[in-house]
């Protein structure tokens, strides 16, 4: 008996609960947060190779000064970036980045801060009361390997500006950057919407981590397992090939 790999077998388990996640209707957001750019970026990527290239995009919201919509009210940029029911849409970069760089640039006072906070979580609470799955992961990173990984992934030297631009940012508020988000995740966790922080490592380190959170809230939301159904799939497939060779 052939045993699959158990990484190969989480990449199945996860794109067989987004294709659940379409079938009984339900959009899911990835929020994709924190200081730890390669596990960030490495898992980006990682989930991008195996799901269906239809259901699914990537927004970048690296902070306020790039958003067109800055002047509208607070939030209107990721509602009008929703996924549609039964898609996911990946946020690289999201309203918790845009209140911790305006906090620290001086841009919102701290009634406007409390405001916020509210705003996020009543947001997040509408979406789960509305059909939507929120996953939110949280990277760390320690500054000196930031700098490292930085300088020795090749993959995060050939990102684009907005990608460096971010990275020189998080460097120079490491400390206060981390703070902040501290505050922000603690204040924003819920069970509607809680925060994951994989153990702190490399990229490619960290992102079996995330896959088993996606794993566990896709399998506890829609009540689906996925480790049997991905075996029933192989025994399946397994089965119809060797009709076809019994027939050729």
């Amino acid at each position: 008996m052939t045993v699959k790999n158990p990484e190969l077998e989480k990449t199945d388990r996860v794109a067989l609960l987004f294709r659940a996640a379409q079938d009984q209707q339900k959009g899911v957001m990835l929020i994709l947060e924190g200081t730890g750019l390669c596990g960030l970026v490495h898992t980006r990527d990682e989930l991008t190779s195996f799901l269906d290239p239809r259901h699914f995009e990537v927004h970048h919201f690296p902070g306020y000064e790039t958003a067109p919509e800055r002047k509208d009210p607070f939030l209107h940029h990721y509602w009008m970036h929703l996924p549609r029911y039964g898609d996911l849409a990946i946020f690289d970069g999201s309203y918790y980045h845009e209140w911790v760089r305006r906090t620290l640039k001086g841009k919102l006072k701290k009634k406007e801060q409390e405001l916020w906070i509210d705003d996020i979580r009543n947001f997040e609470k509408s979406l789960s009361a509305n059909g939507y799955i929120v996953l939110k992961v949280r990277f760390r990173r320690h500054l000196d390997d930031l700098k490292k990984e930085l300088k020795a992934d090749r993959k995060l030297k050939s990102r684009s500006t907005l990608l460096r631009k971010r990275a020189k940012f998080l460097i120079e508020e490491h400390s206060k950057y981390e703070s902040h988000l501290d505050g922000l995740t603690q204040h924003t966790g819920s069970p509607e919407a809680p925060w994951f922080t994989p153990t702190e490592g490399g990229g490619k380190e960290i992102r079996s981590h995330v896959l088993d959170y996606i794993i566990a809230r896709l399998e506890e939301h829609l009540n689906v397992d996925s480790r049997q159904a991905v075996a029933d799939y192989d025994q399946a497939m397994k089965l119809m090939r060797e009709l076809e060779r019994s027939q050729g």
